[in-house]
């Protein structure tokens, strides 16, 4: 007799094949326009993104009591329209770090000076107390010149950098007496992905994360992320662990792949169907999205079947603070 454990175990193993096969499809259909550097980057976080049992069930238990209004996903059209909806009026002060001016060939001056690479706004609004102590911050990708950690040491905050790529003296660094690096990416659950070559590549969930460095249930001013495709699995794990880790602020770039232009219509609404539910969570735990502003300095543009004669950008900034009340007849 078949016991339960038994039919989760062939309906597990069923699911990672049917993935696979997807996944495998995708690929070569993405190699066969030109599009695979691009994707191969996201697609290996895709498809951690798109199991993930623990936030599908924190979704539905945010979700049945929800803070903000639940969204609804009426296809590709909706990711779109929240993406570039954000309520500008809700923060009445911002402050900027990190970042640094690049030129880019074939603009005017103007257009030139709006471009910022890798800073970062903070909301300073009264209720979020930014100038108060204490002052955690959480960076996951840092820049090669350190400018947005530089500048939240200087602000007096004590800040924690998380990025596998650029800290390689140690797993743990101190940069400064507030200012420490940790060689870990985000992840599921923390384990240890072997790399080419020898080493490790040490994946940690937010719930290790917080737990190691003695953050649990302590409030975390503003989280900040520019990385690329792993940022999606940052913002469930915000979700899944909202009752723990207490998040005021969300910064981070949200990044598109181009390959959504060779898939199907079918495919595109299940693509995005799944990256709505980050939007769908994060509403239902509190957060307001608050500006969304897109990286124009990537090349590229998107053009959706769905969302006809507009062209949008690969990647954009983005913003979420946390109410800390219920706003019944606010979107």
């Amino acid at each position: 007799m078949r016991t339960h454990d038994d039919a989760k175990v062939k309906t597990k193993t069923w699911r990672h094949q049917w993935l696979a096969k997807r996944l495998v499809a995708v690929l070569v259909l993405a190699a066969l326009t030109g599009t695979i550097g691009y994707f191969f980057a996201f697609s290996s976080a895709d498809y951690e993104v798109f199991q993930s049992p623990s936030f599908d069930g924190k979704l539905k238990e945010v979700c049945q009591n929800p803070v903000l209004p639940m969204l609804e996903y009426r296809g590709v059209q909706s990711f779109f329209e929240y993406l570039t909806h954000p309520d500008s009026s809700y923060c009445y002060s911002w402050v900027e770090f990190g970042g640094e001016k690049i030129p880019i060939p074939a603009q005017s001056e103007r257009e030139c000076a709006d471009e910022v690479r890798k800073s970062k706004y903070a909301c300073f609004n009264d209720e979020f107390k930014m100038t108060h102590d204490p002052c955690l911050i959480y960076s996951f990708d840092k820049d090669y010149d350190n400018q947005f950690e530089r500048d939240m040491d200087m602000f007096s905050c004590e800040v924690h950098a998380f990025d596998v790529n650029k800290v390689k003296e140690a797993e743990h660094v101190q940069r400064t007496e507030f200012w420490k690096e940790h060689a870990w990416t985000i992840g599921e659950y923390p384990y240890d992905k072997p790399q080419d070559g020898g080493g490790v590549e040490r994946r940690r969930s937010l719930d290790y994360i917080t737990t190691a460095l003695k953050h649990r249930n302590q409030e975390i001013k503003l989280l900040k992320s520019d990385m690329e495709g792993r940022e999606w699995i940052l913002l469930r794990q915000i979700i899944t662990h909202s009752q723990t880790i207490d998040i005021k602020q969300i910064a981070v770039r949200l990044h598109i792949p181009t390959s959504i232009n060779v898939m199907s219509g079918e495919s595109r609404h299940e693509y995005f169907g799944k990256l709505f539910q980050v939007f769908q969570g994060l509403n239902c735990a509190g957060y307001k999205y608050v500006l969304g502003r897109p990286v124009r300095y990537y090349k590229g543009t998107l053009r959706i079947p769905e969302m006809t004669n507009r062209t949008f950008y690969p990647a954009y900034e983005v913003n979420w603070v946390k109410t800390s009340q219920k706003l019944s007849n606010q979107q």
